[in-house]
């Protein structure tokens, strides 16, 4: 008897396994509707859930917030920080402006070398066989474009000159072509406030590294990287004061006897679409020899 119900346990176990593994498989199915008892435990779990999401979101959401206050709060004082520097340093220009202004007068001085104006110009044409060295804008004689006239980008970045002018296009030099003749007289606006700029000239482009190359800098001249280089308008073509790019290495020449500027530039050669044509005021030297001979001419009369 005992043997009986042993084995009789036994079965009714086997039973049972073997009915919940069908109902497990037959709840698992995708194609059946849930029954009632299945709904009702389904949206009990359901309430639980959304009761117990409700606090948790709501208390993930204070965190967020106060991170984001934190954040934004930090952020302000910094723009602020900022805009009271921006202020002090507007307040600054404005002094130097008119201080310049009345310097200028005093000396009776009606132009600088950094006097320009600007012509809009869109790149219309680039050859792939001179990538580096040339580039067609839609700007000509009839738009008072003419050869050696400086060019920027958008940022303000000295891009090249015009090489090349006709009535309605022009070609542009670019500071990226290392012909000899492309020469740009240029100045390192060292830090130190009791030195003068360093002055050189951009004399080539270093096409592996993406540098401009500034020689015959002075050797005693102490030059830091991060420092400003522009142009320093001691010549007919650029004025004074375009941005040519940054100080990334110094080094010393091969002879000892200057140093060498590569300068990153602020420009980027590869991806230009619109640029500006720089119309310098200053009358070149040319201009001012023609007017002294015709000086002479008339008091020889």
């Amino acid at each position: 008897m005992r043997s009986f119900f042993s084995n009789k346990k036994l079965i009714v176990l086997l039973v049972s396994i073997i009915i919940l593994m069908a109902l497990i498989g037959f709840t698992m199915r995708d194609d059946r509707n849930l029954s009632q008892p299945e709904q009702i435990m389904r949206d009990a779990v359901g309430w639980v859930q959304n009761l117990v999401s409700a606090p948790a979101h709501f208390f993930g959401g204070i965190y967020e917030n106060v991170s984001e206050i934190i954040h934004v709060y930090d952020e302000n004082r910094l723009l602020r920080t900022r805009l009271e520097e921006y202020a002090q340093l507007s307040v600054q220009k404005d002094l130097l402006d008119e201080e310049n202004e009345r310097l200028r007068g005093m000396l009776e001085i009606d132009e600088t070398l950094s006097d320009y104006s600007r012509i809009s110009a869109v790149v219309i044409n680039r050859s792939p066989d001179a990538w580096e060295q040339y580039i067609g804008i839609n700007r000509g004689e009839t738009d008072e474009v003419t050869n050696d006239m400086a060019v920027i980008d958008s940022q303000g970045g000295l891009v090249g000159k015009v090489n090349d002018s006709s009535k309605f296009t022009s070609y542009v030099q670019l500071l990226s072509d290392n012909d000899p003749t492309n020469l740009v007289s240029a100045q390192v606006l060292v830090e130190e406030d009791d030195q003068d700029p360093a002055m050189g000239f951009i004399e080539g482009y270093d096409v592996a590294e993406d540098r401009l190359i500034m020689r015959k800098v002075d050797i005693d001249v102490e030059i830091s990287e991060g420092e400003t280089v522009t142009t320093s308008g001691l010549g007919d073509v650029y004025p004074s004061g375009l941005l040519i790019g940054e100080v990334v290495e110094v080094e010393v020449d091969e002879f000892g006897l200057s140093q060498n500027i590569y300068i990153e530039p602020t420009a980027d050669f590869s991806t230009l679409d619109y640029v500006f044509v720089v119309q310098r005021h200053l009358p070149s030297m040319d201009a001012g020899i023609e007017e002294l001979e015709e000086d002479e001419e008339g008091d020889g009369e």
